[in-house]
């Protein structure tokens, strides 16, 4: 019964909203949030509502209220933006950023995980076993294995290692196409989605008060379908968690636009070292987005070093997502094909001075360095430059099982991830449709490519 009387209402809200008779749009909220007392939708566009009809106060009321309700159902994000609009209206109303509860998200996240990357050392409760990583201290280095044939450069296990591989945990949810857009909306996830995608660390694996300086200090961001969020070519100077919407990625390197939504991280090329943003992110449709920028999260890293790691796994886990998406090599993969390659991404460790790629050798694998730095030489030694981190190296020899053209060296300690040649291969052995795509990409003409650093370097600005 009340399924039906709450489709009546909203039904009536609509037509409401469409003849802009706001007064009798109020009392269906109204209506609508003593059917349906757990939705926080109502409570939130009934606020909006106020807003509109000039009663800040009221608005506010609502909006604390949609700030507890997002919270307690695990849309932690949403109650952040809440609480930041309420700033916005009433910026004495510091005390709602303490309604800003993680609690629901963290345990949401951690049961999505096998283990998981914190900078919350005190979120632990009784009867939690969930495990813990450390990408930066945990990573094994790459060690070069004298056995291997001559024309080939393999790495192998360190002797002493205490695990074989550190790996990111993709979720099958961050590889997969985004659902479309239904007359310019898009769908609304639910929480367990969204405990599995790269923004929810952020906001559930940070101690309260990180969480409230991170909220306090941001932006949010309103954009009009059309309009970028992101312009290509501009300084890579933030990151933007998607709130609510969807955007797409458009760079000149991909052969298809990256579909995010709610939930998604965009913007991750500020985590990374001399770089601009190499895309375009237009908006789909409505879409807010938080604002984080690259100096509060430089001093929040100073204040808290944990958090370092977590933007690491954001970082590794969004470029992970995005190459096999994005990459022709693995265009004619389905979602499930993807997510097997995605995890078999490993982080690993290459110490300064070692070599990554060797000139007229085969490369073992497909590389993604995140930090560092990493010098590109000819094969006959004259060093050409720095390379662009996030970029994908060994993706040319991999895929024709021919040798480098170039030898990538170590600058300082790098850390990076690393798709296995061997690893990849088993895997694609067994489906035909992905062989086939390979060998017929192996023979397009392609000469592979190594993105520099322009000169003069920028020095670093964190």
């Amino acid at each position: 019964m009340s399924g039906s009387r709450s489709q009546k209402l909203r039904e009536k809200l609509n037509q409401a909203l469409r003849k802009e008779r706001l007064s009798e749009a109020l009392v269906h909220y109204e209506a609508l949030q003593g059917v349906e007392r757990h939705e926080p939708r109502w409570v939130h566009r009934k606020g909006d509502l106020l807003k509109r009809l000039g009663r800040p106060e009221e608005a506010v009321k609502e909006y604390a209220r949609a700030v507890d309700l997002y919270a307690q159902q695990g849309f932690v994000a949403r109650a952040a933006a809440m609480a930041k609009v309420v700033l916005g209206i009433a910026p004495e109303r510091v005390d709602v950023l303490e309604r800003v509860n993680a609690d629901a998200a963290r345990k949401l996240h951690r049961s999505a995980r096998s283990a998981v990357v914190t900078a919350d050392a005190g979120a632990w409760v009784d009867g939690d076993e969930t495990q813990t990583k450390h990408l930066a201290v945990d990573a094994l280095p790459l060690v070069a294995d004298d056995s291997a044939a001559d024309d080939l450069l393999r790495f192998t296990t360190p002797p002493t290692a205490q695990h074989l591989t550190l790996d990111l945990d993709i979720s099958d949810a961050e590889v997969q196409d985004r659902p479309p857009t239904v007359d310019g909306l898009s769908r609304r996830p639910t929480a367990e989605h969204l405990a599995q995608l790269p923004s929810m660390p952020l906001f559930a694996e940070v101690p309260k008060s990180m969480l409230s300086k991170m909220v306090k200090e941001s932006r949010l961001i309103d954009v009009e379908p059309g309009d970028n969020l992101i312009d290509r070519g501009t300084t890579a100077d933030a990151l933007y968690a998607l709130i609510e919407g969807s955007v797409q990625l458009i760079r000149a390197t991909d052969e298809d636009a990256v579909v995010l939504s709610e939930g998604d991280i965009v913007g991750i090329s500020c985590l990374l070292d001399y770089v601009n943003y190499e895309g375009d992110v237009t908006a789909r449709t409505k879409v807010r987005a938080l604002r984080i920028s690259r100096l509060l999260l430089d001093r929040l890293v100073a204040e808290h070093p944990a958090l370092g790691d977590i933007l690491l796994e954001v970082l590794g886990r969004r470029l992970v997502a995005t190459l096999v998406r994005s990459s022709p090599m693995f265009s004619s993969f389905d979602n499930g094909a993807r997510s097997e390659v995605a995890g078999l991404f490993e982080v690993r460790r290459a110490n300064k001075g070692t070599v990554i790629l060797e000139a007229g050798k085969r490369a073992d694998g497909l590389y993604i360095p995140m930090i560092g730095e990493l010098t590109a030489i000819r094969p006959s030694g004259e060093e050409i430059g720095h390379l662009k981190l996030g970029r994908a190296l060994g993706q040319h020899s991999m895929l024709t099982r021919g040798p480098s053209p170039m030898t990538v060296k170590a600058a300082s300690d790098v850390l990076l991830l690393r798709l296995s040649a061997r690893r990849f291969h088993e895997l694609v052995s067994a489906h035909p449709n992905m062989v086939v795509h390979l060998e017929e990409l192996a023979r397009r003409p392609s000469t592979p490519t190594f993105s520099l650093l322009p000169e003069p370097r920028r020095n670093s600005g964190g």
